[in-house]
């Protein structure tokens, strides 16, 4: 051992003198022994985790460092050796790929160092070449180490140092690619290149593969352009399109981890490009006008975007002359950016408004067209339903903000002198000073008066708009999306605003900003309280304690007529309002909004008896209210909901505890909070009978059965929220332990703090409620982490002790009762995370890894009394807790122990221990392959590239992995084999998704192929699909061919399960090697198919059915390769059993048969005879479809064949009786279809075959499935048959009558969609030549499917929209063109006028000729009936908001040519007088109704009628409105005026005073 050989005071210090100093007094012979004993001492403690490492790795370093400068030759040569700098190497490779730190690089450093130090320039190029060898084969993905972000750091690093050239790493590639040989050198670098860019994928490995890529391109550029070695900027630009457009959801990653690093490192170079992009700008810009959005377009997008961010893309000058452009920028067109503004991509909107918005200058002005265009589309951006995208657009709008406020003080400054200058300077030249461009890029002080006015005057116009339609956003009406967008935008500008180091102050302000937040945004706000989104009550009630706090915005109030009015005054009246509305219905969003409001008033009561007379209050209720509950729980529940005041209590002790208090204040508040603690302790006695049941969902207490009202959904909500609210109250009180050290703020007593936590563990070991002990898990984790704080009592024993000692006893006394073992995991792993020395970690570890072995047998338990399972799930959440991960991620060193152990368990005789082990299981899976995993990659498994853990990391778990394997072959074939295999299944799954490890690779393959010869089948496949991950490599065919033989020769009784193993095995490698490796596949599949026929499995085994299928099966799969490449099938011929026996066999069968007749000169009418003749199952005839749409793809197959094909799914629709081949049939009709349509063969089509189908599927028995399906091909149908004019106008309408139906917003989702899709297919035939009155139902309906509430619906909607207007746009952005079409095209109808009237009184009906209106009146008193449920039902669409819709159609109403004297118009008119006048009588009843904060107005379904009768009133009164109507208008104006109404929603009363 390296220990004995040291000195003790050598081994322990950091300093390497001393170490040198021993080493040299050594005998010569013996000095590189103790040299590599010392370094493996200090390698072996660097290669740990970061947490544990230490400066392990410097000391390191510094050690071989020093002693490569040794006065001693042996230590000099030891230091320089090839063994000392793979060491180095393989420590970095493999330990800076999870643990980077930056003491890593100091590794690499030393190791260039050493290179060019070594006196022999042989060995330190064969190093070198060992270097450059390895790293190369992990970055072009032939190596099985997934240590890839190591290997690019350390070629870029090494490139960068001089240590390799580019020739070097061409010559080491080439040998991984003979075939390259012969290539030029441009070629070669472009299909490296392509390599390096795959690695864009993993976002983790994304920023060094694109680091390195812009090194090596810079290196290829200063070689020389346009020659065999060099890289020209347009071969780069290919190169990068080329990969952008197979994968284009890696253009943020090109964004930032390439084009930043080149523009950045580069300017020069950077300018280049970006010139070669710009010559894209225009076409690409255009692109989205007629086709979709190509990767060249994206690509400059991106690359502009990135440009403007460092300063090399510049706006245009100000009225600007772009003759004076200079060429050290490229300029941004502007008006080129607005189709690319509305295109539905995200990534592309992005950039847009990037481009538009962005600029390296927080003060430089915007030009009036970027403020025009922000005005028209930001609204889109608001209500995207994409988080991720929305969060992109907060962070540009608070770039707007800032650029223009900015501008705003700059250009005030500069107006007085550029007057100045211009009196100055009146006397020399007048004229030219009056006629000077304000020219953007230039000083703006050189500019004259009246452009720095002008400009001043549309920012300003800008500001106030922006804060406008912010406030806008907040209506009651709008959508989630919107609400959030808006309020986090509105908590930047006021951080902003409230930031004392901001540059943009001016003395104008207060008229300029702060005087625009008024009563209007009070309400707004203070509505959002009680909004049912979490996060909107959050935001919403932080935006308003900024407002009330900041004295600036003293407008901010409802009482216009009192100045002086106090925020708490309007507080105390949102908390009364809100305390009624939660106390009317008990749900938790209003509970919450009651807490909040709580919590607000507390901070803004201005005396300290105030605030002491809230909390007592509240306390004082809280009280009365457990004392209900303690008499009476079942009347409580139904009258007394408490978990509102706990929430007050909580929210507002919060600000308690963040306020100085005066020593009466404090001693008060501490009796109030032992109150509270009492109170928790009560309710806890009050309910934990109904959580602390085994099954708490269903507990209805015998007493309380009599109850009349009461039932369990309410008595379990009521407990839960009560233990729930009671356990945040004692958290939040707990944690006011962290102001010990702080003077005057208030703190918990060590009783007190004792008590919560002792309470808490108590409810733990109790509750059987899930999300009760998941929230009290939580405080008793915070009480474990601040027991810290609590000083230490001598002789006692510590509260983490007591706990831990409790949780030890919970584990051997609790029963079993859960299979998650309830609170008691909570319980350890919130000790745990308290991160004490006492009780450590490691003795925890210790100890329930002991408990967890302890081995258990049926006939010695019940099941009710098992401390292991208990142990396996504690052990399962310490692995699982990102807290103790966080910490350090200390469970890491015992995961390949911890392994072993799951796996014993599940061994186990006793269920229970199984099922745990099982789950402790997935956790260790879990933990090893870490979060970034996609389903599609777990589902596919390994893809024969690098591992997908690192082996390296847990050097002992190949062997755990292989005794779990060979743990279960002694009964893989024992009639117990399912459970037995139990226990080897996560091994296999490990396996199977990260590769076999190169340490025993051999081994464990043979180990997996034991269990192909399981008589359990799902044994066997799993072990097949395991087996294909360890045969991804170039010998794959022998071992198959090796396989085949040792199952056709075994002589047990599990021969035929052993052949069926080994052909799953092969199914499944067909098929992985098809998608990772298909130039590997094809070359092998000549022998492999020869060995095959040679084997005739085919008629050893005709009696096997299931054999056969699997034979079969691989034969198909290779079949339809051959097709794919246009090879001749092999084997020929395959013998089919006359007799199929199984499904599978079946199914198999007919897709063989029809894969050979595709080799035929009429395969259609072949297949056709095959499905009309065979006496074919429903299960047989979808495999064949499916089969056949796999074989003859859309796009790629003949027209003639294609036709065919259309007739052969209509004969299968029209004589099957089989509803789901009738689905798959018609799917695959409509996919056909589709192609034809969009190659402009729609008369190709069987048209009059097409129209029988539509006569009578609809009159056979329909289930939804095949239902939908009818929908979604009517579109293609009804085109087809309008086309060949064989379509009656009365037919296209009711046709459009059932789409308008289909997408109605009660239908369910597959439905809509169908009838989207259906519209698609229609409009992609008629084009913009649907102008006729007959085509009004179905324009309607698609208008109504861009407005659905999913976004797929309204996507597909967007598309068939696309087709009519020309442009691909968002959907919101095509709703409203759609609308401007519309009354382009049907202005004149009296069908749409009649439409557009039933619109604006809120009716969407999309045939509105005769449908009667029901009254505002009747309409008001619906919306008023309040909603006292516990739980609120769900609007059918939350996208469509009802105030845009008005204002939209009222515009349209604005826009079309009425008509008085026409008797239909006049008619129309009328009508809607008439019923906006009854609105208007009806909204002045209202009005003299109390509104104010949470009043009728609040109510979104009111808002919505009454901005409709006021909307529509404005509008009418405009044009066409009767005297009876403007006078009712003028009246509710009056009404208005008058100072008892001025509390009305000014957000609802808007459109009055636009009039």
């Amino acid at each position: 051992m390296p220990g004995r050989l040291i000195p003790e005071h050598v081994d322990l210090l950091g300093n390497p003198t001393p170490v040198m100093k021993w080493l040299e007094e050594q005998d010569v012979g013996s000095q590189q022994s103790y040299a590599t004993n010392i370094f493996d001492t200090i390698l072996g403690e660097a290669a740990q985790p970061r947490s544990v490492s230490g400066n392990a790795c410097v000391r390191l370093c510094g050690f071989v460092e020093r002693v490569s400068k040794s006065e001693s030759e042996p230590l000099q040569l030891w230091a320089i050796s090839q063994d000392v700098a793979l060491r180095l190497y393989d420590f970095y490779i493999d330990w800076n790929e999870f643990d980077h730190h930056r003491s890593m690089r100091l590794v690499l450093d030393l190791i260039a160092q050493l290179l060019r130090r070594n006196p022999d320039k042989g060995a330190a190029l064969v190093i070198r070449d060992l270097l450059l060898d390895n790293l190369v084969s992990i970055v072009i993905g032939r190596s099985t180490k997934p240590v890839a972000k190591s290997a690019l750091k350390t070629l870029d690093y090494f490139l960068a140092k001089g240590a390799f050239n580019l020739d070097d790493v061409k010559a080491t590639y080439l040998s991984y690619h003979q075939e390259l040989s012969q290539a030029a050198d441009i070629e070669i670098w472009s299909v490296f290149t392509t390599e390096l860019l795959q690695w864009t994928r993993l976002h983790f490995i994304c920023p060094a593969a694109g680091k390195f890529i812009v090194s090596l391109c810079r290196a290829l550029r200063k070689r020389g352009h346009e020659d065999s070695t060099g890289l020209s900027i347009d071969t780069w630009h290919r190169w990068l399109l080329e990969f952008l457009a197979q994968e284009p959801s890696l253009l943020e990653n090109f964004k930032n981890y390439i084009f930043l690093p080149l523009f950045k490192v580069d300017r020069p170079e950077g300018l280049k490009f970006l010139q070669k992009v710009n010559q894209h700008e225009s076409s690409s810009t255009a692109a989205p006008a007629n086709e979709d959005f190509d990767a060249s377009a994206l690509l400059t997008l991106a690359a502009l975007e990135t440009g403007k961010k460092v300063g090399l893309v510049e706006e245009p000058y100000l009225g600007s002359d772009q003759l004076n452009e200079d060429n050290s920028s490229i300029t941004l067109r502007e008006n080129a950016l607005e189709s690319v503004l509305t295109h539905p991509s995200h990534e592309v909107r992005t950039s847009a408004l990037s481009l538009l918005i962005s600029s390296p200058s927080t003060t430089r002005p915007y030009s009036a067209t970027t403020l025009d265009l922000l005005k028209k589309h930001l609204a889109t951006y608001f209500a995207d339903p994409d988080a991720k995208f929305r969060v992109d657009v907060c962070a540009r709008v608070r770039d707007m903000f800032k650029r223009v406020r900015g501008a705003i003080s700059i250009l005030k400054k500069s107006i007085p002198r550029a007057r100045a200058k211009a009196r100055k300077n009146a006397s020399k030249d007048v004229a030219s000073t009056a006629g000077q461009q304000a020219l953007y890029r230039t000083n703006i002080i050189s500019w004259p008066e009246s452009e720095l006015v002008y400009c001043l005057e549309y920012h300003e116009t800008f500001l106030h708009w922006y804060l406008g339609f912010l406030c806008d956003e907040l209506s009651p009406t709008a959508s989630y999306q919107r609400h959030i967008t808006s309020l986090k935008s509105l908590i930047s500008i006021l951080r902003m605003e409230g930031d004392s180091s901001k540059t943009w102050e001016t003395p104008e302000d207060q008229q300029l900003f702060f005087d625009y937040f008024d009563g209007k945004w009070l309400r707004a706000l203070a509505d959002l309280v009680m909004d049912p989104f979490d996060d909107v009550r959050d935001t919403a009630s932080l935006a308003l304690a900024q407002l009330f706090a900041d004295i600036r915005y003293g407008k901010f109030t409802l009482c216009s007529t009192k100045a002086t009015q106090r925020p708490s005054g309007e507080l105390e009246e949102l908390l009364h309002r809100a305390e009624k509305v939660s106390i009317r219905t008990a749900r938790a969003d209003h509970s919450d909004g009651v807490a909040r409001a709580s919590q607000l008033l507390y901070k803004f009561l201005d005396t300290e008896d105030e605030r002491l007379s809230l909390l007592s209050k509240l306390v004082d209720t809280l009280d009365h209210k457990i004392s209900r509950a303690e008499a009476d729980l079942g009347q409580a529940v139904l009258e007394q909901p408490l978990h509102s005041t706990f929430a007050s209590l909580c929210f507002t002790w919060q600000a308690v505890s963040e306020k100085k208090l005066s020593e009466s204040e404090a001693e008060s508040a501490s009796a109030l909070q032992n109150r509270m603690i009492d109170c928790c302790e009560r309710v806890w006695k009050a309910v934990r009978d109904v959580l602390c049941d085994d099954s708490p969902e269903g507990h209805l207490p015998e007493e309380m059965e009599d109850t009349e009202g009461l039932d369990t959904k309410g008595l379990l909500s009521y407990s839960f929220r009560a233990i729930h609210e009671s356990s945040n109250l004692m958290r939040t009180i707990a944690l006011s332990m962290r102001n010990r050290s702080r003077e005057e703020l208030i703190t918990p007593s060590r009783k007190a703090f004792e008590t919560i936590g002792n309470l808490a563990f108590e409810q733990l070991a109790n509750l059987r409620h899930r999300g009760a002990f998941t929230t009290v898990a939580a405080t008793f984790a915070t009480c474990c982490q601040l027991t810290k704080h609590l000083d230490p009592v001598e002789g006692e024993v510590s509260l983490l002790n007591v706990w831990y000692k409790g949780t030890l006893n919970e584990i051997f006394t609790q029963r079993s009762t859960t299979r998650r073992s309830a609170g008691i995991p909570s319980m350890m792993t919130g000790i745990l995370s308290a991160n004490a020395a006492n009780p450590s970690f490691e003795d925890a570890m210790a100890k329930l890894i002991e408990i967890a072995s302890i081995e258990a047998r049926v006939v010695e338990t019940d099941g009710s009394n098992l401390p292991q399972v208990h142990a396996y799930n504690c052990l399962k959440d310490i692995f699982k807790n990102s807290l103790l991960t966080s910490m350090g991620n200390k469970s890491e060193k015992y995961l390949p122990q911890c392994l072993e152990l799951a796996a014993s368990g599940l061994r186990s005789e006793v269920w229970a221990i199984r099922n745990c082990g099982l789950i402790f299981l997935r956790s260790l899976i879990d933990s090893l392959f870490g979060s970034q995993e996609s389903k599609a990659m777990i589902e596919a498994g390994w893809d024969g590239k690098a591992n997908r853990i690192p082996y390296h990391r847990y050097p002992n778990l190949p062997t755990v992995l292989e005794s779990l394997l060979k743990s279960g072959h002694k009964m893989v074939t024992s009639a117990n084999a399912t459970s037995s295999a139990e226990s080897v299944f996560p091994a296999l799954d490990i396996i199977r998704r990260a590769g076999p490890p190169d340490l025993l690779r051999d081994e464990i393959q043979v180990h997996v192929a034991a269990y192909l010869l399981s008589p359990v089948w799902h044994v066997r496949e799993i072990a097949a699909r395991t087996l294909c991950s360890c045969l991804l490599h170039d010998k794959w065919l022998g071992v198959v061919q090796d396989l085949i033989h040792k199952s056709l020769n075994d002589k047990t009784v599990n021969r035929q399960n052993h052949v069926h193993g080994v052909l799953l095995s092969l199914k499944f490698l067909v098929e992985r090697f098809g998608e990772v490796a298909p130039d590997r596949l094809m070359a092998d599949l000549p022998e492999l198919t020869a060995f095959l026929e040679s084997s005739h499995i085919d008629s050893i085994y005709v009696d096997c059915p299931d054999i056969i299928a699997a034979y079969l099966e691989v034969i198909n799969m290779i079949w339809m390769s051959q097709i794919s490449k246009s090879q001749p099938l092999q084997p020929p011929q395959v013998l089919v059993p006359t007799a199929n026996g199984s499904a599978l066999l079946k199914a198999q069968s007919i897709i063989s048969r029809i894969l050979s007749f595709s080799q035929t000169k009429e395969p259609v009418g072949q297949v056709k005879t095959l499905l009309r003749e065979s006496r074919v199952g429903a299960d047989t005839m979808v495999a064949a479809l499916e089969s056949i749409q796999k074989l003859w793809h859309s796009a790629s197959t003949p027209d003639h064949i294609r036709i065919a094909l259309c007739d052969l799914y209509i004969d299968v629709c029209l004589r099957t009786c089989f509803m789901e081949p009738q689905v798959v049939a018609i799917e695959n009709l409509v996919e056909l279809s589709n192609q034809l349509i969009a190659e402009d063969k729609l008369g190709s089509l069987p048209v009059a075959s097409l129209m029988n189908l539509w006569t009578i599927l609809p009159q056979r028995p329909l289930n939804p499935s095949l239902s939908n399906a009818i929908v979604r091909a009517s579109g293609c149908i009804v085109a087809a048959m309008n086309h060949t004019k064989r379509l009656s106008t009365s037919a296209l309408r009711s046709w459009g009558e059932m789409v308008a139906d289909a997408g109605s917003d009660d239908k369910s989702f597959d439905t809509r969609f169908a009838a989207a899709e259906s519209l698609c297919l229609f409009f992609s035939v008629m084009g913009t030549s649907c102008t006729g009155e007959e085509y009004l139902p179905v324009i309607v309906a698609l208008y109504d499917a861009i407005n659905d509430d999913d976004d797929e619906v309204r996507e597909a909607g967007s598309a068939a929209a696309r087709s009519i207007l020309g442009h691909n746009l968002a959907p919101l952005e095509a709703s409203g063109r759609l609308l401007q079409w519309l009354t382009q095209h049907f202005g004149s109808s009296v069908e749409f006028k009649a439409i557009v009237a039933s619109r604006i009184t809120g009716h969407r009906a999309s045939i509105a000729a005769d449908q009667p209106w029901s009254s505002p009146g009747a309409q008001l008193d619906a919306a008023l009936k309040s909603d006292d449920s516990l739980f609120a039902v769900e609007e059918q669409n939350l996208f469509i908001d009802e105030v845009r819709e008005a204002n939209r159609w009222a515009a349209v109403f604005q826009n079309i040519a009425w008509d008085e004297k026409s008797p239909e118009d006049a008619k129309i008119l009328a009508r809607l007088d008439e019923w906006i006048c009854d609105g208007l009588v009806q909204m002045q009843q209202l009005i003299k109704q109390e509104d104010g904060l949470l009043g009728w107005a609040s109510n979104p379904h009111v808002f919505a009628i009454g901005t409709s009768i006021l909307r529509g009133a404005v509008t009418l009164k405009r044009s066409h409105g009767t005297e009876k109507l403007r006078q009712a208008v003028n009246d509710v104006k009056e009404l208005l005026r008058l100072p008892e109404h001025d509390r009305v929603s000014k957000l609802l009363v808007q459109p009055l005073e636009e009039n």
